[in-house]
């Protein structure tokens, strides 16, 4: 088992569009239920149930041979989790967590948690830590991607 997070401040001083944390997390559950646009390694998406609380989905992913299914939840205003299993197996593969959080002087963050492998001991060795900074650099060029696309649905009146 390996876990990464990633924050990021969701507006920049000079930010002409700044987020609230209401806007992010409508766009967090926008991109639960197209990740395509907001995440790069998405070859596709479908939504196979949806409800109040959440929704399956299945995802291929580009370098993956088959896709798998994500449960993802949420928790408003400030979470959406998502738990990737096999479809086959229901083996679990990942956890997800997107988080909004403020700072005391009113600053918001999102922050990306990935916990991957089996639940247990640290996978430790090369090629576990050159997955972990992979999954991290991935990860960074998903929240400054995510906010992006949540600005463009802000300015076109989506969100």
């Amino acid at each position: 088992m390996r876990f990464v997070a990633m924050t990021r401040p969701v507006n920049k001083p000079d930010e002409l569009l700044p987020l609230t944390k209401e806007q992010v997390y409508e766009g967090l559950k926008v991109k639960a239920r197209n990740p395509v646009q907001f995440v790069s390694v998405i070859a596709r998406s479908s939504v196979l149930n949806e409800h109040t609380t959440g929704l399956l989905r299945e995802v291929q992913f580009k370098n993956q041979s088959e896709p798998v299914h994500e449960k993802v939840e949420y928790f408003p205003p400030e979470q959406v989790t998502f738990t990737m299993f096999h479809p086959k197996t229901d083996e679990q593969l990942a956890h997800i967590s997107n988080i909004i959080s403020t700072l005391p002087d009113g600053e918001l963050l999102l922050t990306y948690g990935f916990a991957w492998g089996p639940n247990g001991p640290l996978d430790v060795g090369p090629e576990a830590e050159k997955e972990e900074k992979e999954r991290e650099k991935l990860g960074l060029d998903t929240i400054e991607h995510t906010l992006e696309v949540i600005r463009d649905l802000v300015k076109s009146k989506q969100i």
